[in-house]
């Protein structure tokens, strides 16, 4: 299974439970699936006009808070913003012994153009350097153009055993953890299914039946597995970009506690 499928497969596996806790006080709704071939901008396109699609799960940016309704809860502890290193093969000794982002700055990031991670590692002072696709990312870091390429946990399996032909490897002692976060996002004037889902994502964080769900999803599963948060330098960044919602302070909805300089954004 592809990452972007198993993402989907998880936020519509979570959905029905929001759907099934929330019934008694909503009535009864049927849940039907969009093809999952779209491009993510048909996708985006459909939610805004509100009548073959009513609700998506996507990453938060400002410019979806503009152009959707939020809801307001993160709906995988804030998974999306972990990120495991790939590095050339043979270049593990180059990050021992990092402990944190200054001794990590001395290093440069590969990422795609306009992603909006990029931005997050330059503002928390990481050099970067940007391509135009995957590919080329990963041709630029067997050349030596930079000395890493951070992606999603689930993300790093896909393209390790993609570019398996590739001199590339998971760097094995390191994680960049920066606020970030996927909710369901709906029409702006679908506030009653807003109201909805909140209501239901309330009663499962409060009942343990989120947590329940999480532990016991593969793809979740999966993800904390190659993470091993245990064995790893967490390195913590900042994300100014966020809107102002987002519930940082709210231990109950991430996967462990923001360092305090990073719920007040005072990382330079």
């Amino acid at each position: 299974m592809d990452t972007k499928q198993a993402e989907l497969d998880y936020a519509y596996q979570l959905l029905h439970k929001v759907l099934e806790v929330s019934e008694a006080r909503y009535g009864p709704c049927e849940l039907e699936l969009v093809n999952n071939a779209l491009s993510l901008k048909r996708i985006e396109h459909l939610l805004e006009q509100g009548e073959e699609l009513h609700v998506g799960s996507f990453t938060v940016t400002q410019e979806r808070d503009k152009r959707f309704e939020a809801v307001p809860i993160p709906i995988s502890y804030g998974l999306r913003g972990y990120r495991l290193l790939l590095i050339k093969k043979g270049n593990q000794s180059k990050f021992e012994g990092i402990k944190d982002l200054q001794q990590l700055s001395t290093f440069t990031a590969g990422q795609g153009d306009g992603w909006a991670d990029s931005s997050i590692l330059q503002y928390n002072k990481l050099p970067v350097v940007e391509a135009g696709s995957i590919s080329t990312i990963i041709d630029m870091l067997t050349y030596n153009r930079f000395d890493y390429f951070p992606r999603g946990a689930l993300e790093t399996v896909t393209e390790l055993n993609k570019y398996i032909d590739k001199p590339v490897q998971l760097e094995a002692g390191l994680v960049l953890i920066y606020p970030s976060l996927s909710v369901f996002y709906v029409n702006k004037a679908n506030e009653k299914l807003k109201e909805r889902l909140a209501f239901g994502l309330n009663i499962l964080f409060e009942s343990g039946q989120f947590r329940q769900f999480f532990e016991n999803n593969q793809t979740a599963k999966s993800a904390l597995d190659i993470l091993d948060l245990n064995n790893r330098t967490s390195l913590f960044l900042c994300n100014p970009y966020l809107p102002d919602w987002v519930p940082l302070n709210k231990q109950e909805y991430w996967l462990q506690p923001w360092p305090d300089y990073v719920n007040d954004n005072k990382c330079l």
